[in-house]
């Protein structure tokens, strides 16, 4: 069984929310809630954090990792307010962290809230020869909890002569090595002559030795190596993407998405192969990060009980137009300027309009189009949720869904052109029944040609602003 589920799992507290008030980017209260498995579903207890640069995750990892033994430095707070961070779990225990006389020492003024976390960070360096040292240093927070940032090669050798020396952890380590590296066979540990410990690994061919391995395998070796360890109940991955063909992406996320029925699994990520909508089905969170006029973070989450969720619940099992929410689409969670259009043929009209006159668009058509205008509404409200604060949706002249929506949706730049369709469409006889802004052929009309322009121009400076 790849994913053991000890009967201690069950007792180990996991995360239900976190708060963050006047510390670092985040300045009014912001708080995330995070998927809880529940034993049954994949990505039941997934969190996918994602944002744009400069948002937050980095500190929303250090905030969960905040201990007493750290301290509230100058720059991470502001001006005489006390910065305040609560941990939740799903007990109900509330640890609360403060600091004392507007200082930097910081106290829990609440319970300790007993979650263990490892922590996988983007910054994935470990040494490549080890001596020595037999036990495993985990980043399972304790006293002072690992530094984010911190650099330093990771000595990964003791992790990994304890599953050498461990029959089923080693094989649960093979196992996952093998769905993510399928020219993978099998490893060891030898030693050279200089008396350093190093790793071989063999593939089909040949073997290879870890100073010579690529940094995308050397990523696999290390996140295989924490799944495995089982004292926590709660994973947190840092960019798991990092070095990562677009394959071992969407491999990984499927482990994870397994290792999350039972775990807890908290993904900071700016790659959509990790956003499963499946996942989001069964009860994962995703939870987008932004910068409000690049000074303060908020957070902002996606709900599954909502109309969009039920519409994505639906499209997943979609044959007939897979495309409405395949990978393409999935770059609305990091998008932060986009275009709704009623069709796939909408989106590659636009595109080949630009690219015939030479127009630079400063924003993102969404996926192939929501499939029809009925479906705006849904599509205007996940993006309200995920509080990207540029949309444009452009709608045919005789759509009934327009002034409702613009009516809800007063902020985004909703707009409609003069046709009936983007282009014509004709009856089996050749009868234009519909006709649009561009032939039956995808061709500019002469007399839509300053209609179009004037539409693109607007969405253009509006993205601008």
């Amino acid at each position: 069984m790849l994913w053991r589920e000890k009967d201690e799992d069950k007792e180990h507290a996991m995360l239900k929310t976190l708060s963050i008030e006047q510390y670092k980017g985040f300045y009014q209260t912001q708080t995330v809630v995070f998927a809880i498995p529940d034993g049954t579903k994949n990505g039941s207890g997934l969190t996918l954090i994602v944002g744009p640069n400069n948002t937050g995750k980095t500190t929303i990892i250090e905030s969960l990792l905040i201990t007493t033994e750290k301290k509230f430095k100058e720059s991470e707070r502001h001006s005489s307010i006390s910065p305040v961070i609560k941990i939740t779990n799903h007990s109900g225990t509330t640890s609360e962290f403060t600091n004392v006389v507007n200082g930097s020492v910081i106290q829990n003024v609440g319970q300790p809230h007993d979650i263990k976390f490892e922590l996988l960070p983007s910054r994935r360096f470990w040494a490549h020869e080890f001596r020595g040292a037999t036990d495993f240093p985990s980043f399972v927070s304790d006293s002072s909890g690992p530094d984010v940032r911190k650099l330093d090669s990771f000595n990964l050798g003791p992790l990994l002569r304890t599953i050498l020396l461990d029959a089923d952890a080693r094989g649960r380590f093979d196992e996952i090595l093998k769905r993510l590296m399928p020219h993978f066979t099998s490893w060891t540990i030898d030693t050279n002559d200089a008396g350093a410990d190093y790793i071989k690994y063999k593939t089909q061919q040949t073997y290879h030795q870890s100073n010579m391995l690529g940094d995308g395998v050397i990523s696999l070796f290390r996140i295989a190596a924490h799944l495995v360890h089982d004292q926590v109940s709660t994973f947190i991955i840092d960019e798991p993407e990092l070095s990562l063909h677009p394959t071992a992406q969407k491999r990984l996320a499927q482990l994870l998405s397994e290792l999350s029925k039972h775990k807890q699994v908290i993904v900071c990520t700016h790659s959509p192969y990790f956003a499963n909508w499946e996942d989001f089905t069964n009860g994962s969170k995703v939870i987008r990060l932004n910068k409000h006029k690049d000074v303060q973070c908020t957070v902002s989450s996606l709900d599954n009980t909502k109309d969009y969720g039920s519409f994505i619940a639906t499209s997943t099992a979609e044959y007939q137009r897979p495309q409405l929410i395949d990978t393409t689409a999935k770059e609305i969670l990091f998008s932060d300027r986009i275009l709704f259009v009623e069709g796939q043929e909408d989106v590659g009209l636009f595109r080949r309009w630009s690219r015939d006159n030479g127009v630079q668009l400063n924003f993102e058509i969404f996926g192939y189009g929501v499939g029809g205008e009925q479906n705006m509404k849904l599509f205007l409200e996940l993006a309200q949720d995920l509080n990207i604060e540029r949309v444009g949706a452009l709608y045919d002249q005789n759509s009934t869904s327009f002034p409702a929506d613009e009516l809800n949706y007063p902020s985004y730049k909703l707009l409609r052109h003069t046709a009936e369709d983007i282009r014509d469409k004709k009856d089996p006889s050749g009868v234009i029944t519909r006709s649009g802004l561009f032939t039956s052929d995808g061709v500019i009309k002469p007399a839509s040609q300053a209609e179009f322009s004037s539409l693109v121009n607007t969405y253009i400076n509006y993205f601008s602003a």
